[in-house]
C-alpha cells in the first residue's frame, strides 16, 4: 500500500463534467474513485476553484458551492465543504491557486477514506445564466492510497 499526495482536477479522466442549470444545487464536476484505489481526505486538504457562467463571466456572488462524498450507489452523502455562498468562498481564495493561506480547507473533523467506485462531487447553484463546465476549474489537493 502506497499513500501519496494526489490532486483531482476537472481534467482527470475519472471526472464527469456537466453544465448546470439555474436555481438548484447541481453537479458540476464528479470524480469517481478508480478500482484498486482510495482517496484519503483530511481536514488540512484544500479545495480551490474558479467557476464561470456560460457567458464566460465569473459566477454571481449569490451562487452556492458544495463539495460532498457519495457512496457507490449515490445515496449516502457526507458534506466536505458548504453549502456556502460563492462570495464567501471567493473571499477565502477562489481563483487563488498559489497562496496556500487563501485556500479553503475541508470541513471535516478527521480523515475520511473514499473507497473505490465512490464519488467526490462538486456542486453549484447559480442564478441565470448557467455555470459552464468548459471554462470552470477546480483543484482538490489530497492523498491517494493504492
Amino acid at each position: 500500500m502506497i499513500i501519496e499526495p494526489f490532486v483531482i482536477t476537472q481534467e482527470d479522466s475519472n471526472v464527469t463534467q456537466t453544465d448546470t442549470t439555474a436555481e438548484a444545487l447541481q453537479d458540476l464536476f464528479v470524480y469517481r474513485v478508480p478500482i484498486g484505489q482510495s482517496i484519503l481526505l483530511r481536514p488540512e486538504d484544500v479545495l480551490v476553484m474558479d467557476i464561470d457562467e456560460t457567458d464566460t463571466t465569473v459566477a454571481q456572488d449569490i451562487s452556492e458551492i458544495k463539495l460532498e462524498v457519495r457512496d457507490a450507489t449515490g445515496t449516502e452523502k457526507k458534506p466536505l465543504v458548504g453549502p456556502m455562498l460563492y462570495s464567501n468562498f471567493a473571499a477565502s481564495g477562489v481563483g487563488e491557486w498559489v497562496d496556500e493561506d487563501k485556500f479553503v480547507h475541508l470541513d471535516i473533523p478527521g480523515e475520511i477514506e473514499v473507497g473505490e467506485r465512490e464519488y467526490i462531487a462538486l456542486m453549484v447553484k447559480n442564478a441565470s445564466p448557467y455555470v459552464d463546465k468548459d471554462t470552470s476549474a477546480f483543484s482538490l489537493r489530497t492523498h491517494r492510497k493504492r
